[in-house]
């Protein structure tokens, strides 16, 4: 991250390891359940080629129980690396996110733009002794009728610790409000 002209970092923050948990149902289940769909096709349409000229039930099961699983673990490293290029900064001038490895993402919201920080822990986070932080742009409204529709601008997942970054975003917020620089 090129920080801007007067700009300090005044918080980095990175996930913690139990995000993982989360991203185990979220992220990497689906990719294992997506290879095991795929092992099933693949090695039931082999039936069909090496067998008695049928889908093969027998071979796509097997085909399930074998690359099912290697997809699951490839999923669970993509995350575990995924979660390594996490970095959230809060600075006097914006908060930034940045990460990923298929598609690396830097996004920045300044603070005149921000309407809202919501610090959020649904009952998984809670047993994990986690929580995510989310900030809000006029698009983006915490406070719209539908939750459905609540999708935050940036979405700092994964944090042990939320209350002292959202004081200092909030501290920026009200000097920034009173003062308009």
């Amino acid at each position: 991250m090129k920080l801007q002209e007067g700009e300090e970092i005044l918080h980095e923050l990175r996930p913690e390891r139990a995000v993982l948990w989360i991203w185990l149902f979220s992220k990497a289940l689906p990719i294992g359940l997506a290879g095991g769909v795929v092992g099933f096709v693949l090695f039931g349409l082999l039936g069909i080629i090496f067998s008695f000229g049928g889908f093969s039930f027998i071979g796509g099961i097997a085909g399930a129980v074998i690359v099912g699983p290697g997809f699951l673990l490839l999923g669970m490293i993509y995350c575990e690396f995924l979660r390594r290029t996490y970095v959230y900064y809060i600075t006097n001038q914006r908060c930034v996110f940045h990460g990923g490895i298929i598609r690396r993402i830097e996004r920045s919201v300044h603070y005149h733009k921000v309407t809202d920080v919501e610090m959020s822990q649904h009952i998984i986070e809670r047993i994990l002794g986690i929580s995510t932080l989310n900030i809000f742009t006029p698009g983006t409204s915490s406070r719209l009728g539908d939750s459905s529709l609540q999708k935050a601008e940036i979405s700092f997942v994964g944090l042990k610790d939320n209350e002292s970054p959202a004081e200092t975003i909030n501290g920026i917020l009200r000097k920034f409000r009173a003062t308009g620089e």
